[in-house]
């Protein structure tokens, strides 16, 4: 397995660095793009990104040429997401997932994933995992790892647990991403985005296409796409 590294001291985005510049990378390995900071950095469905200059892990993966469906991209999406918490984890921390593109150590966020991808047709011909993980600092309210560390110690050996898992196409992937939860099988509080509705639901199941499936007091089950639903707290209800 090749990796190659570009390391910026600025860019907009990893993600979008990585994608308006595609011709300029190789298309037969992976490749790994950082910097110290963004200035307009992204997560899902358009959010924000905010950084604290040289104090975070600023990445984005891209995969060599590539023929993957809806699924497969799905897959490594779970795939590259249990990866960065198994790092955490084999360094110490207790790291869980948070469903969709969260990593949580405790109660605070510590990392972004936002995956996207490129089409050819009805493929995906380059995939892109983007990470933003708070290292050294983290704003009011998100977990960082310590002062002591520094990003650029993390970035080549996290790119390559990220690039390992996600070839290594686990078929029991999703069940592994759903037990890692840190929501999963306990009664949380949730809010419908579509209606306002607050009710409490416990996490039983991710669909084939990343869709959540939540399961309520009363036995129905209802799936929600990113941001269709929110995750209030989990106060392990029932």
């Amino acid at each position: 397995m090749e990796i190659k590294y570009h390391h910026f001291s600025n860019v907009d985005s990893t993600n979008s660095f990585a994608r308006r510049e595609l011709n300029s990378f190789s298309d037969d390995c992976w490749t790994a793009i950082s910097s110290d900071t963004q200035t307009k950095g992204r997560g899902q469905n358009g959010s924000d990104w905010v950084d604290s200059p040289s104090d975070s892990l600023l990445m984005t993966i891209i995969s060599p040429e590539i023929k993957w469906d809806n699924s497969k991209i799905m897959n490594a999406h779970m795939s590259g997401s249990l990866a960065i918490m198994n790092f955490l984890v084999n360094h110490g921390f207790n790291a869980r997932l948070k469903w969709p593109n969260d990593v949580y150590i405790g109660s605070g966020k510590i990392a972004g994933i936002l995956s996207e991808a490129s089409w050819q047709g009805d493929f995906c011909n380059r995939f892109f995992f983007g990470l933003g993980m708070n290292v050294r600092n983290a704003p009011d309210g998100y977990s960082f790892l310590g002062s002591n560390y520094l990003p650029e110690q993390f970035r080549i050996p996290l790119a390559e647990v990220i690039v390992n898992q996600i070839i290594i196409e686990k078929k029991d992937i999703r069940s592994i991403y759903e037990r890692s939860l840190f929501h999963w099988n306990i009664g949380c509080d949730w809010k419908d985005l579509s209606t306002g509705e607050l009710f409490q639901a416990k996490t039983t199941g991710v669909c084939a296409d990343g869709r959540l499936e939540l399961t309520l007091l009363s036995g129905e089950v209802r799936t929600f796409a990113n941001k269709e639903v929110m995750f209030l707290n989990s106060n392990k209800i029932f």
